[in-house]
């Protein structure tokens, strides 16, 4: 199976090219920090990395995208680059959450540790969601000050990870800090859309979590709610 991963939703763009052969998995992956400029440089990109790993696109069995939340506009590039590509190759395409890639490799660096994945939203706010040791969400993925975030801290025993990481952690210093990585790895992110077709099979496709409605208008239930303490600890809203 060969599996397509691309992440524009932050200022990274990245690709990777999963391959399982039985019991193995090959990750072979592309990172480069541009900022912006998504859009025009994203399928020479994932060209590049198919003539690396000696393959094409017609080979690909399965695509995905990281998510969100992130940039608006980095968000939907990905999205819909994936999306055409399952389309017209009539393979699935499943999306992979930003946080929940981020506490993926918070959980590899302290395992058994909850984890508080948090990203810089700008406009002195935070997006954030909290994981037990096993991975499991403890509540929707919210957007708040980080002051709120640190009051609603899932557990002392929690770890942060993410660029918003310092930020909550200035209102909560007894949690550790994870220096690194402050954005999710390509390779993690395609390790976990692998896991998400395991599961899922015909996944629902990829669509975008948007926060704020001044950016765009979030499309079916993609949009995510307001922080409340209750909500980041798993009793929010559903």
């Amino acid at each position: 199976m060969k599996l397509l991963a691309v992440d524009t939703a932050l200022e990274a763009l990245a690709v990777a090219l999963l391959t399982r052969e039985g019991d193995r998995v090959d990750v072979v992956a592309e990172t480069e920090i541009i900022g912006r400029g998504h859009a025009e440089r994203l399928i020479g990109a994932i060209e590049a990395l198919l003539d690396r790993a000696g393959t094409t696109l017609a080979e690909i069995d399965a695509f995905a995208a990281t998510v969100g939340p992130g940039s608006f506009t980095g968000i939907r590039i990905g999205v819909a680059a994936v999306r055409g590509f399952a389309l017209a190759a009539h393979k699935p395409s499943v999306g992979v959450p930003t946080l929940e890639a981020l506490a993926a490799e918070g959980r590899a660096l302290r395992p058994g540790r909850a984890v508080l994945a948090a990203l810089d939203a700008r406009k002195d706010e935070v997006y954030a969601q909290g994981f037990d040791a096993d991975g499991h969400a403890l509540g929707r993925a919210e957007v708040s000050s980080p002051v709120r975030v640190a009051e609603a801290s899932i557990t002392a025993e929690a770890v942060l990870i993410g660029t918003g990481a310092p930020l909550v952690a200035a209102h909560a210093p007894a949690l550790e800090v994870l220096a690194a990585p402050t954005v999710p790895g390509i390779e993690t992110i395609a390790r976990l859309a692998l896991a998400r077709l395991d599961a899922c099979g015909a996944c629902v496709k990829p669509s975008p979590l948007y926060v704020r409605p001044a950016d765009a208008k979030p499309q079916d239930g993609a949009r995510l709610a307001r922080l409340t303490p209750e909500a980041l600890l798993g009793g929010g809203t559903r």
